[in-house]
C-alpha cells in the first residue's frame, strides 16, 4: 500500500472502484432504487388525479370525438361507420378521467395507452385499488432496495477499512517492541479502533451518496422538464440557492462551533486552575483573588457555551426560514399555473402541480446528500492522512542486508560502549558489560528503567545509540532476526497472554509442538496444577469473555510458553503485585529449573531471586557500578547495600518521627 499519496481517500478508494465487487452492486441497486423511486411518484400522481376527478369526465359536443379517439373507445355501427355518442358527464372512467385531464401534454397519451393495456384500468374503483396496490408494492421495494445498499456499501467499505486495519496491525506489531513507553502502542490502538472507523464510515457514505443522489436528482429533472421545463426553471433557482445557502451556513456553523467549544474549555481550565495550586492559594491568602478570577473565567465560559448554543438555534431557524421562503415562493407559482383556464397554455392539473411538488421535495434530500459529502470526505481523509503518518514512522529496528544465521550463545554475552538515548535522555552512557554463557545474572538499578532498556537490546526490541552487543564475538546486529529471537526470548514481569485457550496460549497455535511437549513444558513452569484445575483444563478459553489468571498465574504460563521453545537465551523479568506465598515459591523452583544449563538473565523483584543467581549487576546512572555475587556484594559494596536497603529492607517506608527524636 502506497504510504505518501498526494490524496489519500483516492488512494484508498479510487473512483474506478464504484464499478467493483460491493461497491458495483450497491451502484446497480441505486439506480434500480432510483428507477422505483420515480415510480412511485408517477403512481401517487396518478392517485392524486383520480382521487380528484373521480373517474368522471365532462364533455362538450365537441370533446366527445377527441376523448374517444385519445381513449381508443370509438364506437361502431352496425354497419362498421363510427357510432357518435352524446355529451354529457361520463362516469367510472378510471385512468381516462385522468388522461382527459392531461389532454395537450405527451402523458395524456401513455395515461390512455396503460387504461387500454388492461380493462380494469378503465374502471375507477378497480384502478384506484391496483394503483394503491403497486404504491405500496414499489414503495416496498424502494425501502429493500435502499437497505440493500446501504449494506453493500458498509460491506465494500469495510473491506478498505479492513486493510488499513491490516497495514496498522503489521506496522504496529513492527515499532511494538522498541515502545518502551507506549506511546506508539496508544496511537495504535486509537488508529485501529477509531480512525479506522471514521474511514469505514467516510468511505460507506461515500459509496451510498454517488450511488443514489446524482442519478435521482437527473431522473426527477426529467420528469420536471418533461411537466413543465419553463416553470421547472422558474423554481429551481430558489431551491438551488437555498442548498447552497444551508450547506454554506451548516460548513460555517460547525467551524463557528469548534471555535466556541475550545475557547469554553480554555476558559473551564482557566477557572479550576485554582484547585490545582490550593497551597498557593491558600498560603499567600490568595482566595479574594481566586474567586474573582473564578468568577471571571466561569462567566466567560457561560458566555461561550450561551454563544454556541445561539449560533445553533440560529442556524435552525435560518433553515427553517429558507425552506419555507422557498417552498412558499413554489408553492406560488404552481398554484398559479393550476388556477388557469384548462384551455391555456401553462394550465396544470391537480395531479400534475402535485408531482411537481412532489419532485421539488424529493430533490432536497439529494441535493443536501451531495452539499455534505465533501465533509464526509473531508473528515475520512484527515482520518487516513493520521494513519499514513503512523504507517510512514520507519520502525527502530531493522534486518541488516546480508544478515546472518546467529548460532545459540555457547561463550558469551558483551556489551561494548553501549548507549542509548530516549527522548533526549541519555539511559545507557558507553556502558561495559561481560558475563559468560550458560549462566544466570541478575540486572538491577536505582532507575530501573535502565535494567529494562538494557534488557530490550538482546532480542533487538530496540537499538543502541552507540555501541556494540556481541553474542559468542558475533554483532548481533549483523544477524537475522528470526534467528536471534529464535534463541532470546523475553518473559514479562506482568505478562500479558492473549484470548484464546491455554494451549493456544503455550503453543502459539503452531502445529509443531505436541500436547505432551506442552504439558511438560507446564509442568517444569509449576504451571500444569492450576490449568487442570480450569473448567476445561488445557481447552480452557482464557482472555476477554473467558477465565482470568491472576498474577502468578500468568507469570507461570509465560514461563512454560517459553520453556517449550527452548531459548538459548531467556530474560526474566519477575512478576510484580500481590502474589501468595505458595505462587512465590513455585516461580523460585520454576526460575532454578529454567536457569540450568542455559544463559538466563533476571530483572529482579524479590531478594531470593539475588540470593540464587551467579552474579549481580548493579547499574547506576547509565554506567555498570558493581559486579558480583550477592555475598560478595553484601560484605564489600556500599552502594549495592544501600540500594538493597531501598528496595527491600522492612523499615525502608518508615520516616523519622521529630516528637520521639527529642525524647
Amino acid at each position: 500500500m502506497p504510504r505518501s499519496p498526494l490524496d489519500s481517500f483516492s488512494n484508498v478508494f479510487p473512483t474506478r472502484d464504484l464499478t467493483q465487487g460491493r461497491a458495483g452492486w450497491a451502484v446497480v441497486l441505486a439506480v434500480a432504487a432510483d428507477i422505483v423511486f420515480v415510480g412511485i411518484l408517477l403512481t401517487a400522481f396518478l392517485i392524486v388525479g383520480l382521487l380528484h376527478n373521480e373517474g368522471r369526465v365532462a364533455l362538450g359536443v365537441n370533446d366527445v370525438a377527441a376523448y374517444d379517439d385519445l381513449t381508443g373507445q370509438t364506437p361502431l355501427n352496425t354497419d362498421g361507420s363510427a357510432l357518435v355518442r352524446p355529451a354529457g358527464v361520463r362516469s367510472n372512467e378510471g385512468l381516462n378521467a385522468v388522461a382527459w385531464d392531461l389532454r395537450g401534454h405527451w402523458s395524456a397519451f401513455t395515461v390512455a395507452q396503460m387504461a387500454q393495456i388492461w380493462g380494469g384500468f378503465e374502471q375507477t374503483g378497480t384502478a384506484l385499488f391496483a394503483l394503491i396496490t403497486i404504491f405500496l408494492i414499489l414503495s416496498f421495494t424502494y425501502s429493500a432496495l435502499v437497505e440493500r445498499v446501504s449494506v453493500f456499501s458498509h460491506q465494500a467499505a469495510g473491506k478498505y477499512a479492513t486493510q488499513l486495519r491490516t497495514s496498522l496491525h503489521r506496522h504496529a506489531l513492527r515499532l511494538g517492541t522498541s515502545d518502551l513507553l507506549h506511546r506508539s502502542t496508544a496511537q495504535a490502538v486509537q488508529l485501529f479502533q477509531s480512525d479506522s472507523e471514521t474511514v469505514r464510515t467516510g468511505i460507506a457514505k461515500w459509496i451510498e451518496g454517488l450511488s443514489l443522489a446524482p442519478l435521482r436528482l437527473l431522473l426527477i429533472a426529467v420528469v420536471l422538464l418533461s411537466l413543465d421545463w419553463k416553470l421547472t426553471f422558474e423554481c429551481v433557482v430558489p431551491v438551488v440557492a437555498c442548498a447552497y445557502l444551508v450547506v454554506r451556513d451548516h460548513r460555517h456553523t460547525k467551524t463557528v462551533e469548534s471555535l466556541g467549544t475550545d475557547r469554553l474549555q480554555q476558559e473551564l481550565d482557566q477557572a479550576i486552575e485554582g484547585v490545582r495550586h490550593a497551597r498557593l492559594v491558600r498560603g499567600y491568602a490568595l482566595d479574594d483573588f481566586e474567586h474573582a478570577r473564578f468568577e471571571t473565567h466561569l462567566n466567560r465560559a457561560d458566555s461561550h457555551a450561551a454563544a454556541v448554543q445561539r449560533r445553533r438555534t440560529r442556524q435552525k431557524w435560518l433553515i427553517r426560514t429558507l425552506v419555507l421562503a422557498c417552498l412558499a415562493f413554489m408553492v406560488s407559482l404552481v398554484a398559479l399555473r393550476l388556477l388557469l383556464p384548462v384551455e391555456e397554455s401553462g394550465h396544470l392539473s391537480l395531479g400534475e402541480a402535485s408531482l411537481f411538488v412532489a419532485c421539488f421535495g424529493a430533490a432536497w434530500r439529494p441535493i443536501r446528500i451531495l452539499g455534505l459529502l465533501r465533509d464526509v470526505r473531508a473528515e475520512a481523509t484527515s482520518a487516513i492522512d493520521r494513519i499514513y503518518r503512523y504507517l510512514n514512522a520507519i520502525p527502530e529496528v531493522g534486518q541488516a542486508v546480508g544478515a546472518k544465521f546467529l548460532q545459540p550463545i555457547q561463550k558469551s554475552v558483551q556489551f561494548e560502549e553501549v548507549s542509548y538515548r530516549l527522548d533526549q535522555r541519555l539511559i545507557l552512557d558507553q556502558l561495559n558489560l561481560k558475563f559468560p554463557a550458560n549462566s544466570s545474572t541478575a540486572i538491577i538499578a536505582f532507575d530501573p528503567f535502565e535494567a529494562k532498556v538494557l534488557a530490550a537490546m538482546l532480542p533487538r526490541f530496540i537499538e543502541p545509540t552507540s555501541g556494540k552487543i556481541l553474542f559468542d564475538g558475533e554483532d548481533i546486529a549483523w544477524g537475522t532476526l528470526d534467528s536471534l529471537r529464535a534463541e532470546t526470548l523475553y518473559v514479562g514481569g506482568q505478562e500479558p497472554y492473549l484470548t484464546g485457550t491455554v494451549l493456544e496460549n503455550i503453543g502459539g497455535g503452531s502445529t509443531k509442538y505436541s500436547l505432551t511437549q506442552i504439558t511438560e513444558a507446564a509442568k517444569d513452569a509449576h504451571a500444569h496444577n492450576f490449568i487442570q484445575k480450569l473448567p476445561a483444563g488445557y481447552e480452557t478459553l482464557i482472555g476477554h469473555h473467558g477465565e482470568q489468571l491472576d498474577a502468578g498465574q500468568a507469570f507461570r504460563l509465560a514461563l512454560a510458553r517459553a520453556i517449550l521453545r527452548d531459548p538459548a537465551l531467556l530474560i526474566v523479568r519477575e512478576p510484580t503485585g500481590d502474589i501468595s506465598d505458595a505462587d512465590k515459591s513455585l516461580i523460585d523452583d520454576a526460575c532454578r529449573r529454567v536457569a540450568k544449563d542455559r544463559t538466563v538473565i533476571f530483572l529482579p523483584t524479590r531478594l531470593p531471586t539475588l540470593k540464587h543467581v551467579d552474579r549481580i549487576v548493579l547499574l547506576n546512572r547509565g554506567k555498570v557500578e558493581v559486579v558480583g555475587p550477592h555475598d560478595v556484594l553484601v560484605q564489600t559494596s556500599a552502594i549495592y547495600r544501600h540500594w538493597e536497603y531501598i528496595n527491600f529492607n522492612e523499615f525502608r517506608h518508615e520516616t523519622s518521627n521529630p516528637d520521639r527524636s527529642w525524647a
